[in-house]
């Protein structure tokens, strides 16, 4: 059992002073109707990595704009306020990692590999799915980071199980604090006041003790698939693993079943994630 209670780890992170100024100032500003695109962008351009790498984010190949995106101002305009928020929050979760190590590293690696197989894998399913998509992929273990920054020898135990007995890790994270990563996850979100639909996401991706077909709203259903299969795609590629994984059928998961994912499709969609992922990780770097 670990040596903190799930309330009480997530309410010692759920303090929003946690997050960099600009993620908090951002926060704030949404909530604001009113807010606009210059608000957005002058509050950007006080952390200037920050910004170099929402540039950057933007020119990449997830997003495939036909010209190259120069200034916040031009960014916020073309990608919407949705998108750049996630992206600022996204980049942001590298600066909560308190140490970087070779842990930390494997942890990151897998993290903006899923976001970036969850943003290409939402192409077709709708704006709404499609802005959530990448910011879901990018945070779904997120759990994982409070729980290794908070407790770091019991989540050694929880890495070396998983690695040396090969079992998944909600089991691992079960067996050693008696909660999991997805619990924690959605808690500190939940507390830090972000949408519904993320809380569920990392709640929810794992898949445990839920149905898709029973959820009743598809925007949510459709976005805990695509983030269900993006990690999935992940630990096929071996993003964040010791090896890649040649026994998993990605089409016969429930979650590309859901979202009538062909094999033929899945493959091509493997394919150029690999290739995106290896172009584009630097990015978050």
């Amino acid at each position: 059992m670990g040596t903190i209670t799930k309330d009480a780890l997530i309410n010692k992170v759920g303090d929003l002073k946690v997050l960099p100024f600009v993620a908090r100032k951002l926060l704030e500003t949404l909530n604001d109707e009113s807010c606009s695109i210059d608000d957005l962008s002058s509050i950007i351009e006080k952390d200037q990595t920050i910004a170099a790498r929402v540039l950057k984010i933007s020119n990449s190949a997830m997003y495939g704009l036909r010209h190259e995106v120069t200034s916040l101002h031009q960014a916020i305009l073309i990608l919407g306020f949705k998108t750049i928020r996630s992206m600022v929050l996204s980049v942001s979760t590298r600066s909560l990692y308190k140490n970087f190590g070779m842990k930390e590293k494997i942890l990151w690696d897998h993290s903006v590999g899923a976001g970036i197989a969850a943003k290409m894998i939402s192409a077709g399913f709708g704006a709404e799915i499609g802005e959530v998509s990448f910011l879901g992929g990018l945070m779904h273990d997120f759990g994982k980071v409070v729980m290794n920054n908070e407790t770091p020898d019991e989540f050694a135990e929880v890495m070396m199980k998983i690695y040396n007995e090969g079992v998944d890790s909600i089991t691992a994270e079960t067996d050693i604090y008696g909660y999991n990563h997805a619990e924690i996850g959605a808690g500190v979100v939940g507390k830090w006041g972000f949408s519904p639909l993320l809380v569920n996401i990392l709640k929810d991706h794992h898949l445990n003790n839920i149905k898709l077909a029973d959820i009743k709203d598809s925007v949510v259903a459709k976005t805990i698939a695509i983030t269900n299969l993006a990690d999935y795609v992940c630990k096929v590629l071996g993003i964040g693993y010791r090896n890649p994984d040649d026994k998993t059928e990605l089409h016969k998961l429930p979650s590309a079943v859901f979202l009538n994912l062909t094999q033929d499709r899945l493959n091509a969609l493997v394919g150029n994630i690999e290739d995106t992922y290896n172009m584009e990780k630097s990015i978050f770097e």
